[in-house]
């Protein structure tokens, strides 16, 4: 069962990074605004608070476990999938666009209470403990990469990732989660 949960951890990682919506898009506006350093540092930051609030939880939470808790995190992650497949370009804080640091953490916490993370990483923290760690690397990770590429190899990208709906992916990913979650 572990190696399955895993695939899903990194999976849910995997797809979060590639969103172009959960910060990506952010570290190429710091870039063409001549802020190279910071456009770097936006992922991680950007990854780091918007999981701060779900990590936060998991660390302090602790379940028993028992089948009702499985329900019931079933059923939460559930709600989480429908309001994310039916709200999902809607349900986010745009803010002040100005290319600084601050405005990425206001950004990132901000969406991170929105989108309701909390309920993925209490249901993840119930399978397997350090397993938020394993998704902000992943999403670190691929978006740094995606940065890159797009900045030293071909600018579009971006503009190509924007083209695809990750919501619906990301709610696939969760919907195998739950379905773990019971068994």
């Amino acid at each position: 069962m572990l190696p399955l949960i895993l695939i899903v951890i990194l999976s849910i990682g995997f797809i979060e990074g590639l969103d172009p919506y959960k910060g990506l898009l952010f570290s190429y506006y710091f870039y063409t605004f001549n802020k190279v350093r910071q456009s770097y540092l936006v992922p991680v930051i950007s990854s780091l608070f918007y999981y701060l609030l779900g990590s936060l939880t998991a660390v302090l939470f602790s379940f028993n476990n028992t089948y009702l808790v499985r329900i019931v995190l079933f059923f939460l992650l559930l709600v989480h999938i429908v309001i994310k497949v039916i709200m999902g370009k809607v349900l986010h804080y745009t803010g002040n666009m100005k290319p600084l640091l601050i405005n990425v953490v206001k950004w990132a916490f901000i969406n991170s209470v929105i989108q309701m993370n909390l309920i993925l990483f209490i249901a993840l923290s119930y399978l397997f403990k350090l397993s938020f760690v394993i998704i902000i690397l992943t999403t670190i990770v691929i978006k740094e990469v995606l940065l890159i590429l797009s900045v030293k190899l071909n600018k579009r990208i971006m503009l190509i990732l924007t083209n695809y709906n990750f919501d619906y992916i990301y709610s696939l990913a969760v919907l195998i989660l739950s379905i773990i979650l019971l068994l």
